[in-house]
């Protein structure tokens, strides 16, 4: 029992700080991206850590194994360098006693991961799914920033809009400007140009579709210079900001349940591909976890840190080689899933390579004799 606490004592404190330096990275990344989108005007600002606590999750699901991983490699390499898997060793204690004193974590984080794959993960999927579609119907003033331009469109046709100042409790904007602008496809040059100014503007709704009601202000069309530029000036106008609100979308595949993704396997390849991949996330737990055990083993000579960089070579080979088999079977023909396109030959694979790890140097040094 003691040297179960001992070991699993040291994986535990190197697990939780390799998973918090891996969690702050990731996240800050994926943050500034979606900081990037609400600055565009793509999304609101007010749901980047909602979006942000809904993918959590998913973060950790993948980030977990292989801190695990990683914390079995340091802190049984770190007995190597000390010397004390050789005392274990002559007190009879070998690589078995090891495993079985890892039982408890690898029991907990298998536990964990299939918690998050299987029912955390695709409910905060499908919840960032339905906040990204709300996003979607919002219009560019609704995201506007006051005092800022936005631009929103692609191709042949882009609107800019700004408003000076937003009173918030009133809800009105001040000092609108919007500007539809069409492309001429070859010239790249504005064929069509309408530009709308007002005094003040606020956000209606009327049967599902939103509009911008613009009070004591101008309309002008055309290009300055030529002789059909028009200016128009009017007291109250309807610009249509929103298309029609249209109810919830089905979530995508990594938002669906994994009860609907079992249903669907035979007839939805994504299906299929994504139920395999949640699986496949949990095997790579015990199956990486009792790999770190003889790749942990180093020489004092060599440092501890010396089959670290193969050991997570190794894993991120094991980790692609999955991903990679789950694009082919989601890009493969409906109901037509080749026996080799399946996951399952990836952790045989990997089940071979480990049990070599463990009988392959005795194997070699019996047929040396």
């Amino acid at each position: 029992m003691i040297l179960h606490r001992y070991i699993n004592r040291q994986v535990f404190m190197t697990t939780v700080m390799v998973t918090f330096i891996l969690v702050m990275v990731l996240v800050s990344g994926r943050f500034i991206k979606y900081l990037a989108e609400a600055a565009a005007g793509e999304i609101a600002a007010d749901v980047l850590f909602l979006v942000m606590a809904f993918r959590l999750p998913e973060f950790l699901q993948m980030i977990v194994p292989l801190s695990l991983y990683i914390a079995l490699l340091l802190a049984l390499g770190r007995m190597h360098m000390d010397n004390e898997m050789v005392v274990l060793r002559a007190g009879g204690q070998g690589d078995g006693r090891v495993v079985r004193s890892l039982v408890v974590p690898l029991l907990m984080c298998t536990t964990l991961i299939a918690a998050f794959t299987l029912y955390v993960t695709p409910r905060g999927d499908a919840e960032v799914n339905r906040i990204f579609e709300e996003q979607k119907d919002r219009s560019v003033l609704e995201l506007l920033t006051p005092g800022r331009f936005q631009v929103k469109g692609s191709g042949d046709s882009q609107r800019a809009t700004y408003a000076e100042h937003l009173n918030r409790e009133k809800g009105v904007l001040e000092n609108v400007f919007v500007a539809d602008a069409s492309f001429h496809q070859d010239k790249g040059e504005a064929d069509r140009l309408l530009t709308v100014w007002a005094k003040s503007g606020k956000i209606i709704t009327e049967d599902g579709i939103s509009y911008l009601l613009l009070k004591d202000g101008f309309q002008y069309q055309g290009k300055p210079g030529t002789n059909d530029y028009k200016e128009v000036g009017f007291k109250d106008a309807k610009v249509r900001i929103g298309g029609d609100k249209s109810d919830s979308r089905p979530p995508k595949v990594r938002g669906r349940s994994t009860r609907e993704l079992i249903s669907e396997r035979h007839s939805n390849n994504e299906a299929l591909a994504e139920l395999e991949w949640r699986l496949s996330l949990i095997l790579t737990v015990p199956i990486m976890g009792i790999a770190a055990i003889p790749l942990a083993r180093v020489n004092p000579r060599q440092g501890r840190f010396y089959r670290l960089i193969p050991a997570v070579l190794g894993y991120m080979l094991y980790v692609g080689m999955l991903l990679v088999c789950r694009s082919w079977i989601s890009d493969s023909k409906p109901g037509a899933v080749p026996w080799y396109l399946n996951m399952a030959w990836i952790h045989l694979v990997a089940m071979l390579a480990v049990s070599m790890l463990y009988f392959g140097p005795a194997l070699w040094r019996r047929r040396a004799r």
